[in-house]
């Protein structure tokens, strides 16, 4: 059986629950007027900036535009699934939740994952096992020992050692009970198609290697990473894909770093499991490793559900730095600030922190380079180019990158680095920038000033792939009036169907504000916690926004008109792209029909 819970209830269960008492558990909450404040317990900060508002029953931290409700606090705090967030508030506040029986596809699956989970967990005790208590596994102790690893930090971080037999792991999994052809499906197992290697027809997968337990975010284990311990190849053996796993989706030590990215308000990416388990150690729980493979799009996807902000700390050697730019385009591409790291006198992290100890981290953080400097760096080489196509080009380059930048000073400062490094006038190189942006397709082109560029949403953690690309900047009187209109419509619901008499939700520029009024307009719920992040955020962020509601149906007008009249200015704005083009085509004739109808829209005000 397994809890299906109906929508009132879990609207009985946050009604019944008060959220400063919960929160209060967690953090020091002080009383400033109708609201609470405190430290935001997702980011580091000195100063309050963590809002409760019991009368809404809602959180909002101004300072890394994080929000929601109760359920949503919990879960990103305990790491729990929305279902564990309600079932552990309606016991406490003694709300009875219903069972409704699964369906047989339904229950297949549910006991098919439990049967894997339950051969994985298995797997990692068998592995720790032979690794700390067995005589078998002292090769592999050896080497963890000479790594600076001591038994504590092996068992914290689940390692073992699979010994140099084929059947070890075979036997122990057999003797529970589990078959051959479940070994083979979790990957934990080979299959041969004769009598085998010494007369057995499945032998184990991993042999003579120090295994990585690699853990999801649930700290249930998923999959195993081994390394072997001489020059023998392959170096490492990863588990395959299955019905349960995919390593492009994880991120090995993402069960013990995703608290501690919020924490520092950065992810740390590194190349390797000894890598991040050295970080781990020296304090930095933000850091993670992708599983063997380049990191992907989906790994990008699921840093994004806790960050925004990436520091890239791969090997020192020319592999490293070709991963370190195809990491950096990807999260770029996915809206991250990006920051390259190197490891004075060391080949990676690992070797670093026991060379130098983990005092010396902060000075590597502290001198990280952006990824445009880094990138410069490697395309520039050993010397600046000297001629003025070689500059030119180098500019092309870099342009790229410098277009998605979404902060004016900051894309500036770019200009202003290439501007002094290159030897030309700040106005050359800006040119030459605009005139690589001009080259892109309208509607592929990445605004200079995105939206992740303005502070109204440069922290929320999206975790939904259609808010990932940028969108266009929203001028502030524009933005306002949509958050007003949505305050209007949450407040009072009879302003939705007005609004829809009126506008589309095209009119909403802000992505998010799109999708809270289609889920109004729908009858949607907005009071549970498995809505997207970034859709919670900006719900909390409205709520708690100081808008007076004293004439709301002026302020209704008001709202209406500005949007009204962005729209115009917008469909003016493409007109006049239209006559530029008509007037380079020699189309004079119809380039002055056009110009009427410009003139027109103008005196009409449409």
């Amino acid at each position: 059986m397994e809890y299906g819970i109906p929508e009132d209830l879990i609207e009985e269960v946050r009604l019944r629950t008060d959220i400063v008492e919960i929160i209060s558990e967690y953090l020091p909450l002080q009383r400033k007027g109708k609201n609470y404040l405190g430290l935001c317990p997702f980011h580091t900060e000195k100063t309050p900036s963590f809002t409760v508002t019991p009368e809404k029953q809602i959180f909002y931290c101004f300072g890394c535009h994080t929000g929601g409700n109760v359920f949503s606090f919990l879960m990103k705090r305990e790491n729990w699934t929305f279902i564990e967030t309600v079932r552990h508030l309606a016991q406490r506040s003694g709300v009875s939740l219903p069972e409704r029986e699964l369906s047989a596809g339904e229950r297949k699956k549910r006991e098919r994952r439990r049967r894997w989970e339950e051969i994985h967990e298995w797997t990692a005790a068998y592995f720790q096992e032979v690794l700390l208590e067995k005589a078998e596994g002292e090769a592999g102790r050896n080497y963890l020992l000479s790594r600076g690893l001591d038994e504590q930090a092996m068992r914290a971080f689940r390692l073992g050692y699979a010994p140099a037999r084929w059947d070890g792991l075979v036997k122990t999994l057999s003797a529970r009970g589990v078959s051959s052809s479940e070994m083979v499906e979790a990957g934990l197992g080979l299959e041969t198609d004769h009598s085998g290697v010494q007369g057995v027809r499945v032998y184990d997968r991993f042999r003579n290697r120090v295994i990585f337990s690699i853990l999801d975010s649930g700290q249930r284990v998923i999959a195993f990473g081994g390394r072997v311990l001489d020059d023998s190849l392959p170096k490492y053996l990863n588990s395959p894909e299955t019905e349960f796993f995919s390593k492009g989706h994880h991120l090995y030590g993402m069960n013990r770093a995703h608290q501690g990215i919020r924490e520092r308000g950065y992810a740390l990416l590194v190349e390797g499991y000894m890598d991040v388990i050295a970080m781990q150690k020296a304090g930095y729980a933000n850091a993670v490793a992708s599983l063997g493979t380049a990191l992907t799009k989906d790994q990008a996807k699921l840093l994004r559900r806790y960050t925004t902000k990436v520091m890239i700390g791969y090997d020192a050697d020319a592999a490293g730095v070709q991963a370190s730019l195809r990491a950096g385009e990807i999260l770029r591409n996915a809206g991250f600030s990006v920051y390259i790291l190197s490891w004075p006198d060391a080949k990676d992290p690992d070797e670093f922190v026991r060379k130098q100890g983990s005092e010396k981290i902060r000075q590597v953080i502290d001198a990280a380079r952006t990824f445009i400097e880094f990138k410069y760096s490697i395309l520039s080489g050993d010397s600046v180019p000297h001629t003025i196509p070689e500059k030119a080009e180098l500019i092309a380059k870099l342009a790229p990158d410098i277009i998605k930048v979404v902060s004016p000073v900051e894309r500036e400062g770019y200009e202003r680095f290439l501007s002094l490094e290159l030897g030309l006038t700040l106005e050359a190189v800006q040119s030459e920038i605009l005139r690589q942006e001009q080259k892109k397709p309208k509607n592929g082109r990445e605004n200079e000033n995105s939206r992740l560029g303005q502070d109204i949403s440069v922290k929320n953690r999206d975790n939904i792939i259609r808010y990932v690309q940028p969108e266009p900047v929203v001028p502030m009187g524009i933005y306002r009036a949509e958050m007003v209109l949505l305050r209007l419509m949450l407040e009072y619901p009879p302003f939705v169907s007005r609004f829809e008499k009126l506008l589309t939700a095209q009119a909403f520029k802000v992505m998010e504000h799109q999708e809270i009024y289609r889920r109004l307009k729908s009858g949607d719920s907005l009071s549970q916690a498995d809505l997207p992040e970034n859709i919670q955020g900006k719900l909390a962020a409205i709520m708690v926004d100081e808008i007076e509601l004293t004439h709301p149906e002026q302020l209704f007008e008001d709202s209406v008109r500005r949007l009204k009249a962005g729209q115009t200015e917008e469909d003016i704005a493409e007109l006049q792209e239209r006559l530029i083009m008509l007037e380079k085509s020699g189309d004079l004739a119809g380039a002055m029909v056009l110009l009427r109808e410009i003139g027109e829209r103008l005196r009409r005000g449409e």
